[in-house]
């Protein structure tokens, strides 16, 4: 336990930067993570906190051009994608939702105030709001 204290940092009565392990592990270098969670992938392979958000709003613009995809707000909360703003048809919503969705990362997509310019639903389905 006395080496977990050897990264002790205090400042007053805060307590920061405890490290506790086993004497074997303080042998060699520091092991560091190998790999990046999916959805933490930036555009470029780099790590970015925001990556999932950054790729699936690329892959919007590429899908619909830069002004249309500038009305859609990209968000994410870990690896699900939340989406608002405003689209023309629910039939670009669902596309873009399977877009979303088939981004390397994404585990689920949620709707939030996003504007719809077109309600109309094909005949024979049922339009479901939570």
């Amino acid at each position: 336990m006395t080496h977990g204290w050897q990264s002790l940092v205090t400042a007053g009565q805060v307590v920061r930067g405890v490290c506790y392990a086993s004497p074997i592990d303080f042998v060699g270098e520091p092991t560091r993570l190998t790999t990046i969670p999916p959805e933490r992938v930036g555009l470029h392979g780099e790590y970015d906190y925001y990556g999932l958000a950054k790729r699936v709003q690329a892959c919007f613009k590429e899908r619909l051009g830069r002004l249309a995809a500038a009305k859609i707000v990209v968000k994410q909360r870990g690896a699900a994608v939340v989406l608002s703003g405003h689209l023309d048809s629910r039939a670009l919503l669902e596309e873009l939702v399977d877009l979303a969705m088939r981004t390397e990362g994404a585990t689920q997509v949620e709707v939030c105030d996003l504007q719809l310019n077109d309600l109309r639903v094909p005949p024979g389905e049922v339009l479901q709001v939570a």
